[in-house]
């Protein structure tokens, strides 16, 4: 079987993987310089190495099954096509085409799921236009619901009004009170004969609240226990700490090149450029990806493009010129993601050694450094307590010399 390209023998065997029943994956490829030679792909259940694991023990026992299902592609130096010289049809597990969509390499979004996407993004905008062109009525006179409503969408604003909305099942009472801080028992009714309690402490110096349900911690909203000791303390503005930025519907996204709906009638004219060219480079993209001569073909437009625009920039402003493939993102982010080790196992030489051994040694170090000068004070010690030894025997020896005789005894 011959092909014109490779991409149409890869795009073969997909499709032929699909109705079958499993899936694939590039296992080698064999260059000459930036040529491809052969490339062989198997299904993706092949695996050389067999698990320590006993069967009964591991909780996914069909990921490697020594699959030998495979293709050989060679290409043809002569005619200039690509021939499949080598076919495996055998597999060792079971497949099921009824399943191949579940596949990750067969999953497609079907036009319904596409229309159910846009659907939700028309709604979102639409919501984000209706937070700034409309506005909810509050529910109660409270200043606090005020300010709420003006900073809050209004799908958050009408978990905020609900808990205005129950307080007026709550009964607040105070318990205790001291300098600028107050504990409070609020009783909300549940039923006609049940209340439940919950404790409210307040602080009026640094003007915060905690209830005992905490909802605000869990769900970042002022829950009607504390807001029903708010109104008791009279208090007309809560703390800023309350209002939350991630639900104002006054946020700024920080990209300033991708598009938001909170930003559209304020847009600026560099992101209407960017938008109309990634519109537009879309469809060439996916026109040009389907082989490597159109590939190569809008690299090289790519390159003469880019370096125009390099020259007239040059001209302006005195800076080199770059072509697209010599361009990095270092200059843009420096943070990259750690690189990929596959290990079985715990890895020998693990991340962290050197450290770990550099602090062991630097421990050590000190221990016997320590320990050199505990031996330095106690033999200090041993020197003091002989010399006093000495000095006391000499004291000694001066208080028991003997008396003068008594010369009434003389001779």
């Amino acid at each position: 079987m011959t092909f014109t390209t490779l991409e149409d023998a890869e795009k073969f065997y997909r499709n032929y993987a699909k109705v079958a029943g499993f899936s694939t994956r590039v296992w080698s490829t064999n260059r000459k310089g930036n040529e491809i030679k052969n490339q062989l792909i198997t299904c993706s259940r092949e695996e050389k190495w067999k698990s320590k694991i006993s069967p009964t023990e591991k909780t996914n026992p069909t990921t490697g099954l020594n699959c030998p299902a495979r293709i050989y592609i060679h290409t043809l130096k002569d005619v200039g096509a690509w021939i499949i010289s080598k076919v495996v049809l055998d597999h060792s597990h079971p497949c099921c085409p009824s399943k191949a969509e579940m596949l990750k390499q067969h999953r497609e979004l079907s036009m319904s799921i596409r229309r159910t996407i846009e659907n939700n993004e028309e709604a979102e905008r639409e919501s984000d236009a209706a937070d700034f062109h409309t506005v909810i009525p509050c529910a109660t006179k409270s200043s606090i619901e005020a300010q709420f409503q003006d900073v809050y969408t209004h799908q958050k604003f009408r978990e905020v009004q609900a808990q205005f909305r129950g307080k007026a099942n709550c009964i607040t009472r105070l318990t205790n009170s001291a300098i600028g801080y107050s504990v409070y028992e609020v009783g909300e009714q549940v039923s006609s004969s049940i209340f439940n309690k919950f404790v409210v402490t307040y602080d009026s110096v640094a003007a915060e609240v905690k209830c005992q349900c905490l909802l605000f911690e869990s769900r970042g909203i002022l829950c009607h226990h504390a807001l029903s000791v708010l109104s008791f303390e009279q208090v007309s503005q809560v703390s800023p700490r309350y209002i939350l930025e991630r639900w104002s519907k006054k946020v700024k996204r920080r990209h300033t090149h991708i598009k938001s709906s909170h930003d559209e009638p304020l847009m600026e004219p560099r992101s209407k450029r960017f938008d109309q060219l990634v519109f537009r480079s879309q469809n060439i993209y996916e026109f040009a990806s389907e082989s490597e001569e159109l590939t190569a073909i809008l690299h090289r437009a790519y390159d003469n493009v880019m370096a125009e625009m390099e020259s007239l920039k040059a001209k302006r402003k005195g800076t080199s010129s770059l072509s697209h493939e010599d361009a990095k993102l270092e200059s843009v982010n420096k943070l990259q993601s750690p690189p990929r080790i596959r290990t079985r196992g715990r890895p020998k030489n693990r991340l962290g050694s050197k450290l770990d051994k550099q602090i062991a040694n630097a421990t050590k170090k000190k221990k016997t450094k320590v320990l050199s000068e505990i031996n330095l004070f106690d033999a200090a010690s041993v020197l003091h307590s002989n010399s006093s030894q000495y000095q006391g025997h000499v004291m000694n020896y001066q208080f028991t010399v003997p008396a003068a005789r008594d010369n009434s005894l003389g001779v």
